[in-house]
């Protein structure tokens, strides 16, 4: 294994299709990760540097209509004593935009407990708040807020019956995954539903993976997601590929896919674990592999234009395996 310091300078300039960098959310910390274009280099040059931190665990990551990256804050670590009902969540914007009116950061009326998954659909941004079984969505056009419950509770109607954690939007729909700390559930629903913060039947339900994590197709149209207690992916048609581990965290690659790996461990030593990217082509190969020591578990991977300018407040060292 080599060791790499992070570099102050990742190559601001233009990039071209495969020149994208990485933006990461863990335990500690949000980072930056430069990869080059090919499949073969992915580990070897892979540099990295922090974007943000000091605010708790970083979740969800959504890039918005006019390039904006915001991310979700937690502003509590996973060891903390306070239970999530105490948890008051916080939407950062990273970058930093010439129209400060306009791009106002929101604050929500009601509290983001829990705060999961963030995704951005045409002029609106989502926060999957797990606690509430709810999802925040904003209007930046009309600075405005819906609380949407996509599935009613059932009794005795406590919190966080489904653990919602993750969105994929497809067209005129939104699939939501419920974790459910068990046999998990993707479901898809009318993003019109939503918008208007109506609780309907879903359209779709699938039941896949266990303690699931992320939706997505393959090239084939199969719907997967990451049975992350059982350290594998999972397709609804019997795909399946073993990473080991606790996989959460996936994003598509010009050439293929990267696999967000964290340690399994009791909450109170998840904080300052070790975190593992896995890097596969488009066969699902496994083609790199690197570690990123002492920042937790990995929660969200997006990939961002390298021409984006993002704040660095340090610099990462990475194990290349």
């Amino acid at each position: 294994m080599r060791f790499l310091n992070a570099l102050k300078n990742l190559g601001r300039n233009k990039p071209d299709m495969g020149a994208s960098d990485l933006l990461l959310s863990t335990s500690t910390a949000v980072i930056q990760l430069a990869i080059p274009p090919q499949p073969e280099f992915a580990g070897a040059f892979a540099v990295a540097r922090t974007v943000a931190e000091g605010q708790g665990l970083y979740y969800g990551i959504a890039r918005d209509p006019h390039d904006h990256i915001w991310v979700g804050a937690r502003c509590s670590m996973v060891s903390d004593a306070r239970p999530s009902e105490a948890e008051r969540g916080r939407l950062l914007r990273l970058t930093h935009p010439s129209d400060a009116t306009r791009f106002k950061c929101p604050v929500s009326p009601r509290p983001f407990r829990d705060l999961h998954d963030l995704a951005c659909y045409n002029d609106t941004l989502w926060a999957v708040c797990s606690y509430d079984d709810a999802v925040s969505i904003y209007s930046f056009s009309q600075d405005s807020w819906i609380w949407w419950h996509p599935l009613p509770p059932t009794p005795p109607q406590e919190p966080d019956q489904y653990h919602f954690n993750s969105l994929y939007f497809e067209g005129d729909l939104v699939w939501v995954l419920a974790h459910r700390r068990g046999p998990s559930w993707l479901l898809a629903f009318p993003v019109a539903a939503a918008l208007q913060g109506k609780t309907v039947a879903p359209v779709h339900q699938i039941e896949l993976g266990q303690q699931s994590h992320n939706i997505w197709r393959q090239a084939n149209g199969e719907l997967c997601t990451c049975s992350s207690i059982e350290g594998k992916l999972v397709g609804e048609h019997g795909w399946q590929l073993q990473t080991g581990g606790f996989p959460r965290g996936l994003a598509r690659l010009p050439w293929g896919w990267v696999v967000g790996i964290s340690e399994l461990k009791e909450r109170s030593a998840r904080d300052f674990s070790d975190a593992q990217l896995f890097f596969y082509d488009d066969t699902w190969q496994r083609v790199a592999e690197i570690t990123l020591p002492k920042v937790g578990m990995v929660l969200d991977i997006l990939p961002i234009p390298r021409s984006l300018t993002l704040p660095c407040v340090g610099q990462l060292p990475v194990v290349v395996n």
